[in-house]
């Protein structure tokens, strides 16, 4: 009994899990960067690849536009 939830449990901790992508990942895939920081505001989430996708999609000279800004 105690290894079926033991092995419910890690599969929903695998579930969970995704996988972060460097910022040298979202400079090479400049598209997926912006669609993942728009993703990230649109359902805030605040996580490293969310953050790493930002550095990329929204570059320091675009923060004038509000629309772009993550909250």
């Amino acid at each position: 009994m105690k290894t079926i939830f033991l092995s419910i449990f890690i599969s929903l901790l695998l579930l969970g899990c995704e996988q972060t992508k460097s910022v040298e990942y979202y400079q090479n895939h400049p598209q997926e960067a912006r669609e993942r920081s728009l993703e990230c505001k649109n359902k805030s989430i605040i996580s490293q690849d969310c953050i790493n996708a930002y550095k990329v999609g929204f570059p320091k000279d675009q923060f004038d536009d509000e629309d772009n800004i993550i909250p």
